[in-house]
């Protein structure tokens, strides 16, 4: 696996590089994120959980990849900045796995706080309020008139020779 770099910027504000390079993997398939990691971090002598992979692009029917890498100064601000599923992406197998499962478990214990338990009392219901006496007969006068019921729509003006006005 031979990489060239296309273009490498340092980013001030988000303190990192950002790294375009072009990955030949003649015979190979297209090389993984760890694999990655690990040549970019030996190029720029940092640890590999400083640089994160965001994105690997093969062409159909060649055998050269089109990456886009950041490379942190420190690991802090990379877990701060870069997104969880780019984390999570970069992270060997073993651990990607995980990492879901016990997502997943996080996941299904949010839906379980939320809904009462059987064992508690439920809440009594309260008693109903008495209205003061100004307010009674206003509701009085409206229940004691009747609705007046809606009258079928008149019927559109037919389109045609029919329809027109001799």
């Amino acid at each position: 696996m031979d990489f060239k770099i296309k273009q490498d910027t340092y980013n001030p504000l988000l303190k990192r590089k950002e790294v375009h390079a072009e990955v030949d993997h003649d015979g190979q398939g297209t090389p993984s994120r760890v694999e990655l990691r690990k040549a970019i971090a030996a190029k720029y002598n940092t640890k590999p959980e400083n640089v994160y992979v965001v994105d690997v692009e093969t062409k159909t029917g060649t055998q050269s990849a089109v990456c886009e890498i950041q490379v942190y100064d420190d690991p802090q601000t990379a877990q701060r900045t870069v997104p969880k599923y780019i984390q999570t992406r970069n992270l060997p197998p073993e651990e990607r796995k995980r990492v879901r499962e016990e997502e997943a478990k996080k996941e299904e214990e949010k839906p379980k706080a939320g809904k009462p338990k059987a064992g508690k009392a439920k809440e009594e219901p309260k008693a109903k309020v008495e209205k003061p006496a100004a307010e009674k007969p206003k509701e009085e006068a409206k229940e004691a008139k009747p609705k007046q019921e809606a009258k079928p729509a008149p019927e559109p003006p037919k389109k045609g020779k029919e329809g027109e006005a001799k």
